[in-house]
Order: structure tokens, then sequence, then C-alpha cells
């Protein structure tokens, strides 16, 4: 028996893990827009420049929960609609033969 997903249920299982990466940093996403893009990064809006030197401060443990939390392939972190900092989440994986 295969278990078929909707567009809904996957919504809703999106939104509940963007609820638990939330209540990892509570102070500083709190305030913050949390967005999946459809090729997994995760990203973050912040509203003031405190939440990302916050968010900066604990980037390691950030970019992990990323990882864990929501799957995410890449973290961004935006402050009034720019850029401010990209990082992939997942290891990349070195070739060790050269072809």
């Amino acid at each position: 028996m295969s278990l078929q997903l909707t567009l809904e249920d996957l919504q809703t299982l999106r939104k509940g893990r963007l609820d638990r990466l939330r209540k990892v940093f509570i102070k500083p996403l709190g305030l913050c827009r949390l967005q999946m893009t459809r090729r997994d990064r995760l990203v973050v809006h912040c509203p003031e420049p405190w939440v990302v030197d916050e968010l900066m401060s604990d980037l390691p443990q950030l970019i992990n929960a990323a990882k864990v939390v929501v799957g995410a392939q890449s973290l961004s972190i935006c402050f009034v609609g720019e850029e401010i900092y990209r990082t992939r989440t997942m290891e990349v994986q070195e070739e060790r033969y050269a072809s």
C-alpha cells in the first residue's frame, strides 16, 4: 500500500518543520520570515540589523539546524531584501579519484 501525499500535505509538513526550527532559535527567528524555496534553500528575511548579528553569531548552530530540522540544502540570510550571507548546509563530497 503506497502513501500518496497531496500538495496540501507537503505544505503542512514544510510549515511544521519551519515552526520547529523557529522554536530552536526563538528570539531571533521569531521576528523573521522563513521561506523554503523549491531548491530546498532556507531563506531567512530579518527585519532588524540586530537579528542578523545574532543569527551570524550562532551561524554554525543555525546551519546545522537548517540541515537537520528542515532538510535545507543551503541557507540565505537577508536584510531589507538584500542577501547578506549564503552557504551550503550539506557537506560537499570531494571526489577521491581523478578521472
